[in-house]
Formats: structure tokens, C-alpha cells, sequence
């Protein structure tokens, strides 16, 4: 794939023509140095903007350019290139950015990275997280984020994704990548699968050993089949409420009954008391009280004792009566009430007969509730079980597979030493070019670790002088991705003038002749933005002719600040180049 121009729908955009081959630079002039832009000397003439647009026409998200269609309303933009020497235009606008024309054929984002990814990149079927939208970055990186690291691994992508990317490009098998990371996401489910029983409150007291699942299963199961048992022969009562209520009632009406009964029979003792107590009346106790009082008997005294005597027989006797009289009311009361008492034990007795032979509803359901807790609890615990036999199991499979898998990486890569050998042996020589002293080299090796790699990836230069090294890094390491990297149609590679900040002016120079050497013989684009100021440096460092050839032959765009018409985009519009 290489980039052929870059255009839009409004005449006020500058339109950029990259060369076929070797080099392109598109020059960012700041025209009045005065104008410090917000203390962002180059920003805002639309450097940046042109990695966004062409990364806007090659399908990125959407939701990465919501202010940027915001703005723009009604603007169209266009990318020319050419694959394989068949040429290519995507066209996208920001009216409807959903969709992508293609040579005429207009296509939904997915359709069109999917079109994208077949013509550009060899991806291998069965490979997750590979795509044309994953791996097109590594050749126009981005934004800012993308020029911390030599991988990328500070943009979006997680740990694995970033090795897997780099592992693909540079060659390596990736389904060993991917076999690792299918192993280690099986073991991490397992894991949390024991985690979620572990924070279950049923099974909490197994995970800290104060229970034994074998011997609670047991009693589980014995207390589960005597419950299905009796519920099996349970008889439910729809009644049986208003039968224990009626029981209630006679038993209470019973008891207050025998109460009475106990009074009555309280009260015919008291009568027979009375019947029994002495009645007769002794006249000579009577006169002895008199003699010792020294009073004697008269005639008349003689007499009124007689009539006493007879007056107090009388009244014995009719007392007599009537305590005999209340006595037989009593009795008859106890035989009437005892009566009644009978009938009411014996329909008590029926009651209770029934409601021994019957249970309510709602005890039923609440022994059917308890049966089916328990089935819920002794199914929980045979589920720990097996997951503590499943998960010993699968542990031991896992790391003999990991071995084995670790072994196989191992083979693999001495089997392509001398291509490894290749890629760091260039890398290696780029970097000499900047610190001839220094350690420098790509390193792939197999990555044994309790992680998701499979690969260590790793570009390395070893210097003291720290300034500007890790830039160098990425130029080298993106050069050698480009020059010896496999399973891609990439013939460009497009850098923004962030990575030549912090490289002095010597660095530069050197930069600037290794992409000249390494280009202009080749069918491939070295293509990118430089402010002014940087090429005033590297223009002290280089011979005026060499300059002439290298840069200025190669410069297709110019712009300046000194006006909106001489911006990428014509007009004056704040939009975060990223």
C-alpha cells in the first residue's frame, strides 16, 4: 500500500500529493514568530490534522471524530493510494461518517476495514484481535500517545494485543500467542468461578476448612429423604385452620366449664359441712353458765329456756331443708353441666383425632420450602465439589500444556533464528548510526511467565545519553517492521515531527540520511511532518547539497500561520489535532 494524495470536496483545503517513492515531508512554517499560537509554535497549521484525516478515510472509529465532523460540516475527504499496483479512493464525509466510498462502492465501516484488512495484511484464519483497523497504526501512528512507547503499547491495546500486533508484523506464530492466551483465560475462569463460590455465604465455611462437603452431602441427603418421605404421605387439611380453630374453642369453652363444675362441687361440701355441724342444744350447759354466774334458775327462766330450745330446733331443721334443698340444685347443676362437659370431649376428641391425621397447607409448603433449600444447598456443594476436582484437574492439564506449549515456542524460535537474527541485526545497525557505542538490538524470546505473552518483544539500546533515545527506538524499530517485517502490504511509513523532538541536530541529520539511503532505491514511502526549526537544524548539520537533495527536493507541502489559506485545511477552525 502507498499513499497518493490527500484532498477534500471545499477548494480552500490543501490538497497534498505525496511522491510515488522515497521521500515526502510535509513542512509546518511559522511565518511570524510572534505568533506563538497559545504557546504551541506549530500547532494549528494542520500537520497533525493530515495523520487524522488519512486515518479518518481508512476507516477509524467514529466516535474518535465527533468534534471533527462537528466542525466541519458538509466537507468531504478523500484518500487516493494504490495496492499491489491497483489504484484506490476512499472517500468519507462528516456529514454521514458511517460509511466509506471505495471506488464508487459505498460501504459500512466494517465492510470497508473488512475489504481493507483482506488486501493489506495476511491475517491466518482462527485469529482473534487481529484486523486491517489494529494493525494500520503501526505504519501512520496516530496521535501522541502512539510516540511513548516503540510498540505502542501506551495506545489502546492491552498487554496481549500489543504483543500479538508486533508478534504478527515481525513474523512470528501467533497461534502459539493465541494457544498461550486461550489457556490463561481458561485458568483465570476457573478461578473466578472458584471465586464466586468462595463468596458465596453458603459455601464460605468449606473454602476456610471449618466443614467437610463429603460428610455434609451425606446428611444433606438423609435429611432430604426422610422430609420427601413424610411429604409423600402428608395429608392436607383445606379445613384445617377452621378445624384448630373450632378445636380451640371447645377446648377453651371446656375448660371454663370444669371450673364450674369445681365451684359447685366447692359448694355442696360446704353444705354437707353444714348439715354435719352439731345442732342440739345442751339446757344444762346453758344452766351451768348461770351457776357460775351465781344466778339460779326461776320458774319463769325454766320456761323461757324450754321455748328457746324448741324456738332453735325449729330453726335447725328448716336450715336443714334448705341446705338439703340447695344441695340437690347443686347436684342437679353438676349433672347437667357434666353432661354438656362429656359432649364436648368427645367432639373435642373427634377434632383432635382429625387434626392429628391431617396437617394444614402452609405446613406442607413450608416442608416443601425447607426440602427445596436444601436440594439448593446440596446442589451447591456437589458443584464445589466437582469444581475442586475439576479445577485440580484442569490446573494440572493446563500448566503440562503450558509446558509443552512453552517447549513448542521454544523449537519454534530456534527454528527462525536467522530471521530473528535479521530483524536484530537491522535494527541493530540503525541504531549504531545514532549511538555507535552503544548495546543496541531487537530481542524476541519465549515468555514462560503466569501471563498472557508469548512472546518478549523487546528493542534495545543500551546508552547513557538518555536524550532523544527513546524516539530513536521507534524510528528503528518502525524501519525494521517495514524493511523485514512480514504478512503485510505496507510500503509506507508515515511519522509525525513529534518524534524528532528531543533528538539533537546531529541525530536528526543522520535520520534524515538514513531514510534518504534507505528509500530512494526502494519501491517504499518514507513519508512526513517537520516543522521549520527542526530542518534549520538538521540543515547545520548537513551539506548544502545533500540538504538540497534529501529535503527540499522532497518537500510536496508547505504550511505557515501567516494565513488561514495557507493552513491545511484553508480556514480557521479549532480542532484538537491530537
Amino acid at each position: 500500500m502507498q499513499l497518493k494524495k490527500v484532498y477534500s470536496n471545499r477548494p480552500s483545503f490543501r490538497t497534498v500529493e505525496f511522491n510515488e517513492t522515497g521521500l515526502s515531508f510535509v513542512v509546518a512554517k511559522q511565518k511570524n514568530p510572534d505568533n506563538k499560537n497559545n504557546g504551541k509554535t506549530y500547532n494549528g497549521v494542520g500537520k497533525s490534522l493530515l495523520v487524522n484525516i488519512i486515518h479518518f478515510c481508512m476507516g477509524s472509529k467514529k466516535k474518535n471524530y465527533t468534534s471533527f465532523c462537528n466542525k466541519l460540516p458538509g466537507w468531504e475527504f478523500y484518500l487516493d493510494f494504490s495496492i499491489g499496483g491497483i489504484d484506490y479512493t476512499a472517500k468519507r464525509s462528516t456529514d454521514n461518517p458511517n460509511r466509506i466510498v471505495l471506488n464508487d462502492e459505498e460501504l459500512t465501516l466494517a465492510k470497508f476495514n473488512s475489504k481493507m484488512e483482506s488486501i493489506c495484511f495476511n491475517i491466518p484464519d482462527d485469529i482473534s484481535h487481529l484486523s486491517f483497523r489494529s494493525l494500520f497504526p503501526f505504519f501512520i501512528r496516530p496521535n501522541k500517545k502512539w510516540y511513548v512507547d516503540f510498540n505502542g503499547a501506551s495506545s489502546s491495546y492491552n498487554q496481549y494485543q500489543t504483543m500479538l500486533y508486533n508478534a504478527f508484523l515481525l513474523g512470528l506464530d501467533v497461534f502459539l500467542a493465541q494457544k498461550k492466551y486461550n489457556i490463561r483465560k481458561e485458568q483465570d475462569r476457573i478461578k473466578t468461578l472458584e471465586g464466586n463460590f468462595k463468596n458465596d455465604e453458603l459455601l464460605r465455611d468449606f473454602f476456610t476448612g471449618n466443614k467437610d462437603v463429603a460428610l455434609t452431602i451425606v446428611d444433606l441427603e438423609e435429611q432430604i429423604e426422610k422430609l420427601e418421605r413424610n411429604l409423600s404421605n402428608f395429608k392436607v387439611a383445606e379445613d384445617y385452620r377452621d378445624v384448630q380453630k373450632e378445636a380451640d374453642r371447645i377446648e377453651n369453652e371446656l375448660f371454663a366449664l370444669n371450673n364450674k363444675i369445681i365451684l359447685i362441687q366447692n359448694n355442696i361440701e360446704s353444705v354437707n359441712k353444714s348439715l354435719n355441724m352439731e345442732t342440739k342444744t345442751n339446757q344444762d350447759d346453758i344452766a351451768k353458765v348461770y351457776e357460775e354466774a351465781n344466778v339460779h334458775f326461776t320458774e319463769n327462766l325454766q320456761k323461757t329456756l324450754n321455748d328457746l330450745e324448741r324456738f332453735y330446733e325449729k330453726l335447725v331443721t328448716n336450715r336443714k331443708k334448705r341446705l338439703l334443698e340447695q344441695k340437690n340444685k347443686f347436684e342437679s347443676e353438676i349433672a347437667a353441666k357434666s353432661e354438656v362437659a362429656n359432649r364436648l370431649k368427645s367432639e373435642l376428641d373427634r377434632l383432635m383425632k382429625y387434626l392429628g391425621d391431617h396437617q394444614a397447607l402452609d405446613v406442607f409448603l413450608s416442608l416443601s420450602d425447607k426440602n427445596a433449600h436444601l436440594k439448593t444447598k446440596l446442589e451447591s456443594l456437589k458443584k464445589y465439589q466437582s469444581l475442586q476436582s475439576k479445577y485440580k484437574e484442569k490446573l494440572r492439564d493446563a500448566e503440562k500444556i503450558q509446558l509443552e506449549q512453552s517447549e513448542t515456542a521454544e523449537n519454534f524460535l530456534a527454528e527462525i533464528e536467522a530471521e530473528i537474527n535479521v530483524l536484530r541485526d537491522y535494527f541493530r545497525g540503525l541504531a549504531k548510526r545514532f549511538y555507535p557505542n552503544a548495546v543496541a538490538g531487537l530481542s524476541v524470546s519465549n515468555n514462560d511467565g503466569e501471563n498472557l505473552q508469548r512472546y518478549n518483544i523487546d528493542a534495545k539500546i543500551e546508552s547513557d545519553n538518555s536524550d532523544g533515545i527513546n524516539n530513536v527506538k521507534i524510528f528503528c524499530y518502525d524501519m525494521t517492521r517495514l524493511f523485514k517485517g512480514q504478512n503485510h502490504n505496507i510500503d509506507f511509513l508515515f511519522h509525525d515531527s513529534r518524534l524528532f523532538d528531543g533528538i539533537d541536530e546531529r541525530q536528526k541529520a543522520e535520520l534524515f540520511k538514513i531514510v534518504f539511503e534507505e528509500f530512494v532505491d526502494s519501491r517504499k514511502q518514507y513519508i512526513a511532518t517537520v516543522n521549520q526549526n527542526q530542518l534549520n537544524e538538521i540543515k547545520q548539520c548537513m551539506e548544502p547539497e545533500l540538504f538540497q537533495k534529501i529535503v527540499n527536493d522532497n518537500i510536496v507541502l508547505t504550511l505557515t500561520d501567516d494565513h488561514e489559506s495557507e493552513k491545511l485545511l484553508g480556514i480557521t477552525v479549532d480542532i484538537n489535532e491530537g
